[in-house]
């Protein structure tokens, strides 16, 4: 899905007033209207207020993306509102909601839905993404601001011959959705998230290297290890996009990389 076709200059605002939720998806509801054929604002707005029922939308630093699948949909639309007082949008914080990408899309597409959900939800963790999109004075610089972020992947069908196992072992968790999400971005759905522990909790068992813990950091020593197959031809790029997230690998000490060879692969993770 290429998301840069799917916004629209028409569809979008940096004038966005609302002063509740229900008033807030029935004005996002009426800018994708203007731009989808054969389905009403009603029926939009509708379909918005049913997913929020699921749970609600708004996220935190002020960002919320409500969407929904609509039967009779053969495309996706997308637009971009920026409130500058923001609206009570019952986000995770509490805190009032300023940037809103709003989406659907037909029923029948879940993992492209899915893939443009990953891929807002990676750019707005991104506090300069945020900030320019807030700074934005028209309408064009506000789709710009957010395009400027967009990966430009190429989904094309893969090679699942030319495989690999990737595996992550992660301590800091606080950049496990992230990179859960550049996995989602780029289509792989396949993912396992165990937990796992390292040397240090094996030792607290054994008297006799009580006294080395300090030695081995004050680090927990609870961690994340994901698995997930992967296209050969995407290793490269998918390790670059973990390095953005939790940096330097080479330097980075808690975070570590394998991308190993199979001999013989049956059935999928996807569930």
């Amino acid at each position: 899905m290429d998301i840069f076709k799917i916004i629209r200059d028409e569809s979008c605002t940096i004038q966005l007033s609302a002063k509740s939720k229900d008033e807030c998806i029935l004005k996002l509801s009426e800018l994708l209207a203007k731009e989808v054929p054969g389905i009403p604002a009603d029926m939009i707005n509708q379909a918005l207020r049913d997913r929020e029922k699921v749970g609600s939308t708004g996220f935190e630093e002020g960002v919320a993306i409500p969407h929904a699948k609509i039967a009779g949909l053969d495309d996706f639309y997308m637009s971009i509102a920026y409130s500058r007082k923001g609206v009570p949008f019952e986000s995770i914080d509490g805190k009032k909601t300023h940037i809103f990408f709003t989406i659907i899309g037909p029923d029948e597409k879940p993992e492209e839905h899915l893939r443009i959900l990953a891929q807002i939800s990676r750019i707005t963790r991104n506090p300069n993404a945020r900030l320019e999109m807030k700074h934005a004075r028209s309408v064009t610089a506000l789709k710009e601001a957010f395009l400027s972020y967009v990966s430009a992947w190429d989904f094309r069908k893969r090679d699942v011959k030319k495989s690999k196992l990737l595996m992550i072992i992660l301590y800091e968790k606080r950049f496990l959705d992230n990179i859960l999400e550049l996995f989602l971005e780029r289509g792989i759905r396949g993912i396992n998230v165990l937990e796992s522990t390292g040397i240090k909790d094996r030792l607290s068992t054994i008297p006799l290297f009580a006294d080395f813990f300090d030695f081995l950091s004050e680090r927990s020593d609870v961690s994340k290890t994901i698995m997930t197959i992967v296209p050969e031809n995407e290793v490269a790029e998918i390790i670059q996009g973990i390095e953005e997230i939790v940096g330097d690998l080479d330097k980075h000490t808690g975070a570590m990389v394998m991308a190993l060879d199979l001999f013989m692969m049956k059935g999928s993770l996807e569930i």
